[in-house]
């Protein structure tokens, strides 16, 4: 068995050693890459016209105050009860 690690040893050493590039390079690879198909993905997309722009902002506002004044009715109810269940008790 020490023979056979030891041959392993040496052809390891033997072997040259693999350059690999700077982790700078390799990131400003990345980078670049990723910007390159960033760009390429938003030339792709089919932006919406602004007048439905303005009609979904505007729907989804006019839902948002109308949850908002539900949950808050809900609240002063629920609120109102328990004050009078822990009158009474």
């Amino acid at each position: 068995m020490e023979d056979s690690e030891n041959k392993k040893e040496e052809v390891q050493q033997n072997e040259p050693k693999k350059t690999e590039p700077k982790k700078t390079e390799k990131a400003a690879k990345k980078k670049g890459g990723f910007f390159r198909s960033l760009k390429a993905e938003f030339k792709r997309c089919v932006w919406p016209e602004k007048d439905r722009i303005i009609k979904e902002t505007t729907a989804v506002v006019i839902v948002t105050v109308i949850l908002g004044a539900v949950i808050a009715l809900l609240d002063f109810v629920i609120k109102a009860g328990l004050d009078k269940i822990i009158q009474i008790g």
